[in-house]
């Protein structure tokens, strides 16, 4: 045992005469304290101050840090099973692969941590930057989560079947693609939360605020929504009634998409009859749709970045508030489609672990028609339209700026209040799911 360790029990000691009010007893306070692959098992540690400790590696099976202030303290890689963290404050926490296997957070503060910095010299000035609390790889199969303030967390990909999130606060929270089977979100507060191809088998939604929330390739018939608020939320609402084929090809695409590219398979309905197919707030980035008929489609709110629908007719299809930066519609015919509001912009593209590489990939819509198509709202910024056929259609408040609408037929298109000219500086996309995943 090193002397390290020893002073460390010692404190541990003391602080256990103060939590029982005997005399001697002293609280813990060692903010910044260095605890790597520590071993402690059934202490408790509640109250105590370890504001930026550092427990990497340790294994602290059982112990309580119930209401201790563990601002900025780094656990990752920590074994941490059946610990309690209740009412503690744990805001810009690293928990970056700890196993919190059954680890109870109820009513924790796992909120970005904000921290001052400060600039010396000439340009000394004051700084805030925000430290947020990090989940990544970590196990959290059964964990408590009951009343936890997980406000803006990144908890996407992770395993938390069973978990218990009853009443927390989980704003603009991002869960895509997390496992979240037989998961409890009695009453919680879920509002702009991201959600896009998790699983919610016999999950508890009862009463939760799902208001704008994003739940792209979710089927919610499998969770028990009663009284859940769901106003604005985007979601596909027939996914039951999707034929087999598709929901398999769905289903591994989710998968391809969730996994960066390494699992499942990218969809692809090249020439397949999908007329009147309803995909509804589905994620199909990245998808392959060549010369497929989907005509009279239902692709509202639906995610198709990069998706290659070369020579497909989409004639009366619905494609309102669909994400199509980066798309291919080359030859594609949108004769009568309503796109108002839809998104042709530029996507940014990322390599495989999220970074961005700097550069952006433009919708094509060379040599489309789209004669008589709703495109109101509709942005096309930077949009490749040289032989495209607008003609009836309505462009009203559309964004054309940085295209090149010069080479297109817009002669017989309404164009009040569009946006063209140059595009000076262009805006961030959001780019769906295959973003991250294809490198052009």
């Amino acid at each position: 045992m090193t002397d390290r360790t020893m002073e460390f029990l010692k404190q541990v000691r003391d602080h256990l005469l103060y939590l029982k009010l005997k005399p001697g007893g002293v609280r813990l306070q060692a903010k910044g304290i260095d605890l790597s692959r520590l071993r402690l098992k059934g202490f408790n540690l509640q109250t105590a101050v370890l504001t930026q400790g550092n427990f990497s590696d340790a294994q602290l099976e059982e112990v309580s840090f119930a209401m201790s202030d563990l601002f900025g303290a780094n656990f990752s890689r920590a074994k941490l099973v059946g610990s309690s963290f209740a009412r503690a404050d744990l805001r810009g926490a690293n928990f970056q692969k700890a196993n919190l296997t059954r680890t109870d957070f109820e009513g924790a503060d796992l909120r970005p941590g904000q921290i001052l910095a400060y600039r010396t010299g000439r340009d000394a000035d004051e700084e805030e930057d925000r430290l947020p609390t990090n989940l990544k790889g970590a196990r959290m199969d059964g964990v408590s989560f009951k009343g936890a303030d997980l406000s803006h967390a990144e908890l996407a990909n992770l395993s938390m079947t069973g978990g218990d999130f009853s009443n927390a606060n989980l704003f603009a929270a991002n869960l895509a693609g997390a496992d979240l089977t037989e998961a409890n979100f009695t009453g919680a507060k879920l509002k702009r939360a991201v959600l896009n191809g998790a699983t919610l088998t016999r999950a508890i939604l009862r009463n939760a605020d799902l208001r704008e929330a994003t739940l792209r390739n979710v089927d919610l018939t499998a969770a028990d929504t009663l009284g859940a608020n769901l106003n604005g939320a985007v979601y596909m609402k027939n996914a039951d009634a999707l034929p087999m084929p598709v929901r398999s090809v769905l289903d591994a695409h989710i998968l391809w998409i969730n996994s960066g590219g390494r699992a499942g398979v990218r969809a692809d309905f090249s020439g397949m009859e999908l007329r009147g197919l309803d995909l509804t707030a589905c994620d199909l980035s990245g998808g392959v749709f060549r010369n497929a008929d989907l005509d009279g489609a239902l692709l509202s709110n639906a995610s198709l970045s990069l998706a290659d629908f070369g020579g497909a007719s989409l004639r009366r299809a619905r494609l309102d508030q669909a994400v199509l930066t980066g798309a291919n519609l080359s030859g594609a015919d949108l004769s009568g489609a309503d796109a108002h509001g839809a998104d042709f912009g530029m996507v940014d593209l990322r390599n495989p672990d999220g970074t961005p590489t700097g550069r952006s990939w433009p919708a094509n819509l060379m040599g489309a028609t789209l004669a008589a198509a709703d495109l109101r709202g509709a942005r096309l910024t930077g949009a490749k339209l040289a032989g495209a056929s607008f003609a009836m259609a309505n462009l009203a408040s559309a964004d054309l700026r940085g295209c090149d609408d010069a080479a297109a037929d817009l002669s017989k298109a309404s164009l009040t209040g569009a946006r063209r000219g140059p595009l000076e500086t262009r805006p961030p996309r959001e780019g769906g799911g295959a973003g991250a995943l294809i490198s052009l």
